[in-house]
């Protein structure tokens, strides 16, 4: 077991070949498919909202149906390696992607150790969010190791214990990923919609205390994302799966893996490395130039930010000036329900950002028509005032820019970093795949 300084966390082993990826593949007998559903699968899951885009999940009967498709998932995942130690290198995270339609998030669990049976939570991988917030606070009452420092609101209004303990990882391998002392929020009851908070806080921000929900009232402790903790891991790197393998037609979600976050000990190559607006509670850099089907737009033609989320689905953007708002665009679609009076299209898209402090500028295209046919109908989201755009000027990339783009994140320093990637399965990976 790798112990290191600060914060424990147990993201949930996804296994990573290809026909296990998705819950609706066939059944096949190998080493890692348990005649049972491994004791840290049964919890319930709480879907929470995400910070900067609208919710995939919201019928009961889909969240009933994911939780039960993740359940089954875990029948084929390497069950945890107690007392293995990680080898120097990069450590491999398995993410599980639920989507549907065009919208997508990825969800990871966290498991903490009590000397019996676990304390586990599903979690959504919220990289608008910069702390750790679990639904499941009471289960860690009185458990050794597990300190409360005060009692506070989270985010999202759920009145919870402020604790400080340890918190594991499972690798791809089923190798222990530990880490000690992480803060974070722990729900002792509901908010005021009866919910609880489920969250697992991957943003970067400068200062952390930008956040105001990163400094709880009354208490001298400051909060920050779970994996910044262990600085001798300061890299994180989220890589969604091929588009193919995470979208479907259905009108019910895709629960798959396939994805991976993993977090090195030294910047890996190829990233173009941007500093983060400074003093900003969201994770952000900075926009230039938006073209649409290749018309050079204008926008945002003042200081705008741009927030880098891993999840969601169009990019979408705040328009009061009126550069895309209100004007007819070669390809125009319908809009989801959750944006009322925008403008929404399926044209190509050329992106520009640049670092805060203006060092680097990175340029990448949303082009749908490289994606399988499911999420080829929406790419952006143009309105006078964006509801989730937090009342601040600017764009959300959009879960979309994470499937033409690799994503990293540097925790020991201030950057985030973007590479292009294919959104489809190479030949090779597709031909294994027909295969199997």
């Amino acid at each position: 077991m790798l112990k290191v300084r600060s914060c424990f966390l147990f993201l949930l082993v996804v296994s990573i070949t290809n026909n296990h990826n998705s819950i609706y593949a066939s059944e096949k007998t190998d080493a890692y498919i348990q005649k049972e559903i491994p004791m840290h699968l049964e919890i319930p899951m709480h879907f929470s909202p995400h910070s900067l885009h609208p919710p995939v999940i919201t019928l009961d009967e889909h969240k009933k149906l994911v939780q039960r498709k993740m359940k089954e998932l875990g029948t084929r995942r390497p069950a945890p390696i107690s007392g293995t130690t990680l080898v120097a290198g990069p450590v491999a995270i398995p993410l599980t992607t639920v989507s549907l339609s065009s919208n997508f998030d990825a969800f990871i669990q966290i498991q903490f150790p009590t000397g019996g049976k676990p304390v586990t939570a599903t979690l959504l991988l919220d990289s608008g969010n910069s702390n750790l917030i679990i639904p499941n606070g009471e289960e860690l009452k009185d458990v050794p190791g597990y300190k409360v420092l005060g009692t506070a609101v989270e985010p999202w209004g759920c009145p919870a214990n402020v604790v400080q303990g340890p918190v594991q990882i499972v690798t791809s391998t089923g190798t222990i990923y530990e880490i000690t002392d992480c803060v974070f929020y722990a729900c002792t009851g509901e908010n005021q919609n009866g919910e609880r908070t489920a969250n697992f806080g991957a943003g970067r921000i400068d200062p952390w205390s930008a956040n105001r929900w990163n400094t709880p009232q009354h208490l001298t402790v400051t909060l920050q994302s779970p994996l910044s903790y262990n600085t001798a891991y300061p890299y994180a790197e989220i890589v969604y799966a091929p588009a193919e393998t995470m979208f479907t037609h259905s009108a019910t979600p895709l629960v798959t893996d396939g994805s991976q976050l993993i977090l090195s000990a030294s910047k890996p190559i190829g990233y173009t490395m941007m500093a983060i607006v400074k003093n900003y509670e969201w994770m952000s850099v900075v926009p230039t130039s938006l073209t649409v089907a290749g018309v050079v737009t204008g926008w945002p033609g003042s200081p705008a930010t741009a927030f880098i989320d891993t999840g969601g689905g169009p990019l979408f953007l705040s328009d009061p000036k009126g550069f895309l708002y209100g004007k007819t665009w070669p390809h125009p679609t319908s809009c989801p329900i959750f944006f009322k009076d925008c403008n929404c299209v399926s044209d190509r898209l050329d992106v520009v950002l640049e670092s805060y402090d203006g060092d680097a500028s990175y340029a990448y295209t949303i082009d749908t028509s490289l994606l399988p046919s499911s999420v080829q109908g929406l790419t952006g989201v143009f309105c006078a005032v964006n509801p989730f755009m937090q009342g601040q000027y600017g764009m959300n990339i959009g879960g979309v820019s994470a499937l033409f783009n690799r994503i990293l994140i540097d925790y020991t320093g201030t950057h985030v970093g973007m590479a292009p990637k294919s959104p489809n399965l190479d030949a090779d990976s597709r031909d294994r795949r027909q295969c199997e």
